[in-house]
């Protein structure tokens, strides 16, 4: 468990209590801190600068967007999440010809010459039916360049291909579900936060390659990839913490329809933030659909495969009825 310090006693009591709320996003957030095992006391030490009481859950959220902003979706430098005091969770080992797989919503990317996310589409899918075509692979760089320039620096986090190649080797013209590959996706990966709204579809790129692509070169001491903790991010119930004992990498949570016997555990690791390039473009396409499972449902069963590996066991699947 994170934050058990006595200094930490009014946080973790806040924890405690919004752990047994009636909502279960609010409920999954708190739970996620109170079986976060990785964090080492400096990344605590860090949070703690931010920490104002007294503490409920809207001071809270704010609190947390001020830390992740300070620290962590940073417009220079390098995250917390790369940097020494997050030692224990930063990957040595990850073999550079392995292929990962990004996925991003470009909802916001009308700041591209005017054009809107349907545009963008429409140059990604050119561009890959026709990737020698100079004219159509500069529309999709300077586009690429023009969105990096834009963005911050926060930990990308990232799939791997060889757990998702299934859903693109069944997403082809002979198959009548082929255009459903992305809410297959965004189900396979637990990107719960990609749910349309008012049944508008949100339009997302997909990225693959390799690691060696995306780590740059670092005489540094620190690795670039990391496994993911409640600290990396905004707080959102579609995460969950991995324990120490047994896992190298994160767990995303599978939103995909189907029962227990179904449900697959897909690893997820953090890199830093990298210009993507024009080759990195795998496909693009709209998320049409709500996830195939609640994420109550899904979080149980997920649970069910980790909690004998917390070290805090806290009853969750009791809670989760």
């Amino acid at each position: 468990m994170a934050f058990e310090r006595h200094k930490f006693a009014g946080f973790t009591r806040l924890l405690n209590s919004l752990s047994q709320a009636p909502g279960i996003e609010m409920r999954c957030i708190a739970e996620n801190f109170l079986l976060e095992e990785r964090l080492p006391v400096e990344r605590e030490d860090s949070y703690e600068e931010h920490l104002e009481y007294p503490l409920d859950e809207e001071s809270w959220n704010s609190v947390h967007e001020e830390y992740v902003d300070a620290k962590i979706y940073v417009r220079s430098g390098s995250p917390e999440t790369f940097s020494p005091i997050n030692r224990p969770n930063l990957i040595l080992t990850v073999d550079p010809d392995q292929f990962l797989v990004r996925v991003e919503n470009i909802r916001d990317v009308e700041f591209y010459n005017g054009k809107t996310p349907l545009d963008i589409i429409k140059y990604c899918h050119d561009f890959l039916k026709d990737p020698e075509n100079t004219e159509k692979r500069e529309i999709i760089k300077d586009f690429l360049k023009k969105w990096h320039e834009s963005r911050d620096l926060r930990p990308v986090f990232a799939g791997f291909w060889g757990e998702i190649e299934d859903i693109f080797s069944k997403a082809n013209k002979n198959n009548p579900g082929h255009e459903e590959w992305p809410n297959r996706l965004r189900d396979r990966l637990g990107l719960g936060h990609l749910t349309p709204g008012n049944g508008a579809p949100i339009p997302i790129l997909v990225f693959r390659c390799r690691v060696k692509d995306v780590i740059p070169i670092d005489s540094g001491e620190t690795k670039n990839v990391a496994i993911p903790t409640v600290l990396d991010g905004f707080l959102t119930p579609y995460f969950c913490p991995t324990p120490k004992k047994g896992w190298n990498q994160g767990q995303a949570l599978d939103l995909s329809c189907g029962d227990e016997k179904n449900y697959s555990i897909n690893c997820e690791i953090l890199h830093h933030a990298v210009e993507y390039k024009p080759e990195f473009l795998f496909n693009a396409g709209w998320i049409t659909k709500s996830p195939g499972k609640p994420l109550e449902e899904a979080r149980k069963i997920h649970l069910d495969f980790l909690i004998g590996d917390f070290e805090n066991k806290l009853e969750i699947r009791g809670k989760e009825k």
